[in-house]
Parts: C-alpha cells; structure tokens; sequence
C-alpha cells in the first residue's frame, strides 16, 4: 500500500503541470541554483501523517556543445517509514534554458526490492523520444514514442507551468499537454480557478494560482478524485501545496522549504 502512496503522490505533484500553447513558454522564471523541499503527508487513521520528503533541486550542466538546465527530483521515505516500504528515487530532466524542453530524462527507482530504471532521449526533429528500460537482471528493453515539438516528460512538465502568464487567465480556462509517462503518451488537464491566500510554512501567507487537474487516457484512468495545486503569485512561482483524494485516502504535498 505505501508503494502505491508514495508512487500516486509523486505523480500528482509532478504531473500536476502542463502548457496548451503551439510553441514552448519563456523561460524568465526558473533559473540555477533553486532548492525546494516538500513534505508529502498522508492520512493514515483519519490523522495526516508525515511520510516523505520530496526534493527538487536546478544546477547548470555544459556539455561540448551546448549548456543545459539539470531539472532533479528526489523522493525518500522517512527512516521511520522505511521498515514499511522504502523508497528512494530519483528523477532528472535536462532542457533548454530558455525553453525548458527536455533533451534527455532520467529515472531511478528503488521501492522495497523493486528497482528500475528508465531513460527518454529526445530527438524533436525526428518527432520521437528513444526510450530504454532496464530492470534488475534483465536486458535493456529500447522503444521509439511518437512526440510532437512541445512534449514533456513527468518533471520538465512542473518548471514549464510557473512560466504562464496566469494574470491574464479567466477562471474556468483549461488547458491540456501530452507528456512521456512510462515509455507512452498521456494527457492530463489543468483548470485555472482563481487565487486564493495559502499558508506557505514558515514563509507566512502567500497569494496562490489555485488549479484543478485532471487525467485523460486508460494509463491514468485509477488517478481518480478531487487533485488541486496552489503555486504563488510571485515572481518565485513556487509550488506551494497539493491536495488529492483518492480511493484509499487523501495525499498532501506541501513546501517546507526554497532558496533561490
């Protein structure tokens, strides 16, 4: 059952981000060097529980031909939680500055015995993302998926949202975007519903984009019930909190810490 916890939650807070435009949104937002811790919470006996600490980190990479932006995620379990189920993970993006389209996406998984890892190499002018699974004691397995320019992966897909111009949104506007989600297609939808005042930790209240997300597709058809995401109104932009029902509970994600 925490496997599955751990997994939904990550989901939701990384795949709780999209853009509809044709072209790619610019980038004036997200730049080297940002830190953002969260907590992710569940409700466990009718009581929010603590159970895992979510990561996302940016630092600058230069290859011989170009730089890129290092888009990392890191989910770990609590040692308190660890006995029960014990994830590590770890997932990377690395894209365009300017842009943020991914060139390459990583994903290691290591959940109980479970491990797994996963690779998107992006090849835009080809229109496909090469993927390469490995599991343990077991071949590579290679696979072509179709993209069109604009396609994501699961953590590029959270930066590119804090770039919208949500200022110049009605209420009631839904957007879509298609993102790589274990080696196919899905699409999800993001709903602007206004602002509202959060609670921001020990940063105090913040004025917050509050949008609804929802999940198109048989992949994520079990991703049912209500999915909400609060991101400042700043020029920090930051993801401050997510609230998800689900079958078994409720999830909450919510940042206890950034710099910039």
């Amino acid at each position: 059952m925490y496997k599955k916890i751990t997994l939904l939650a990550l989901f939701i807070i990384i795949t709780s981000f999209s853009t509809s435009s044709n072209t790619s949104s610019e980038n004036n937002y997200i730049k080297s060097g940002e830190d953002l811790t969260f907590i992710a919470s569940f409700n466990v006996s009718g009581v929010m529980t603590d159970i895992a600490e979510i990561r996302m980190q940016t630092s600058t990479v230069k290859t011989k031909i170009r730089e890129l932006l290092r888009l990392k995620c890191t989910a770990s379990t609590y040692s308190s939680w660890d006995n029960y189920f014990r994830v590590r993970d770890l997932y990377e993006s690395y894209v365009n500055p300017n842009t943020l389209l991914p060139s390459l996406f990583k994903r290691s998984i290591e959940e109980g015995n479970y491990k797994k890892n996963l690779k998107y190499l992006f090849k835009r002018k080809s229109k496909i993302a090469v993927s390469t699974l490995n599991k343990k004691g077991r071949k590579d397995f290679k696979t072509n998926v179709s993209i069109d320019y604009n396609t994501l992966d699961i953590v590029s897909a959270i930066y590119n949202i804090r770039t919208l111009d949500y200022d110049n949104f009605s209420v009631g506007k839904k957007i879509t975007k298609k993102l790589v989600i274990d080696s196919q297609i899905e699409t999800i939808t993001v709903k602007y519903l206004g602002k509202e005042p959060i609670k921001v930790g020990k940063y105090g209240t913040k004025e917050c984009y509050k949008l609804s997300i929802g999940f198109i597709g048989k992949g994520l058809e079990k991703a049912k019930g209500g999915k909400y995401i609060w991101i400042t109104a700043d020029e920090d932009r930051l993801p401050a909190l997510i609230k998800a029902s689900i079958p078994i509970g409720a999830i909450q994600i919510r940042l206890s810490n950034f710099t910039k």
